[in-house]
């Protein structure tokens, strides 16, 4: 029988203060990874380390090298990966990114994946629009870890399926979705995430904010594992806290074979462009 994985989710609740945020982050993933003999993932949320307004331009320069020493020493540590949630901060060409970072066991970067879809869902209702502020990634993130793919997408790109259907067909059997997502749509958080590990035969980590910041960014947390049946290995409670699971690194295909996700695929008519 295969070994089973342990993934687990640090839900945290943003507030303004940089300092505060990144030590409730820390406690809580020192708590998570003491509690469990073994842990394989470690995925934090979007803007974990500083929620900035809509219409605030991120204050971050540079990627904050504590954070990158912090995760490094405790994936080596743990000897576990690490998903840092998302920092948005100015990159070489002087543009501004949202950003996860992938650490390897080993504790070295080694992927960075920018957000593709940004959130400009507000514009209409008179808001401002992400990307006001953040530029677009244009490449979607996949990557070989030692128990299988893996890919990463970041809150709002989960409303767009042809992103994780893209991600499957090149074998991805693990995504995971550091997230921002507002409250009151935790009906939609949960119902996506489900049908993307349904439809996609793959588990789905979805990692989310909790909290109040200000009236006007409160999130939904619902932090939530999900097998590649649709079934929620884990749901967080609506505070900070962490989530985990043991997943079957062969059910994915076990779920792929049954329902003939893929191989009864009827590619030459689809015309999505």
């Amino acid at each position: 029988m295969t070994k089973k994985l342990s993934f687990v989710g640090i839900q945290t609740t943003p507030t303004k203060d940089k300092d505060k945020n990144f030590k409730q982050a820390l406690d809580l993933m020192d708590e998570a990874l003491k509690a469990y003999k073994t842990v394989d993932m470690v995925v934090l949320p979007e803007y974990f380390y500083y929620a900035p307004d809509l219409d605030e331009t991120p204050l971050i320069k540079e990627y904050p090298q504590e954070i990158i020493d912090e995760f490094s020493m405790r994936a080596k540590l743990f000897n576990t990966y690490i998903i840092g949630g998302t920092v948005a901060h100015k990159q070489q060409d002087g543009n501004i990114y949202n950003t996860a970072l992938l650490f390897d066991r080993s504790g070295e970067i080694v992927g960075r994946y920018d957000k593709i879809h940004l959130f400009d869902a507000l514009n209409a209702m008179g808001g401002e629009q992400e990307s006001d502020q953040i530029t677009a990634g244009n490449k979607l993130f996949t990557y070989d870890a030692d128990f299988g793919k893996i890919g990463i997408s970041i809150c709002y790109d989960i409303r767009f399926p042809e992103a994780a259907r893209t991600m499957a067909l090149q074998g991805v059997q693990y995504l995971f979705i550091p997230s921002a997502f507002y409250s009151p749509r935790s009906d939609h958080w949960q119902n996506i995430l489900t049908a993307t590990a349904l439809h996609n035969s793959m588990y789905v980590v979805g990692v989310n904010l909790f909290g109040k910041l200000n009236e006007d960014n409160i999130f939904c947390g619902r932090s939530l594992i999900c097998d590649p049946w649709g079934v929620p290995e884990a749901i967080a409670a609506d505070k900070a806290g962490y989530i985990q699971a043991y997943v079957d690194p062969d059910y994915p295909k076990e779920i792929g074979d049954a329902v003939g996700t893929f191989h009864n695929r009827v590619p030459e008519v689809y015309k999505i462009k």
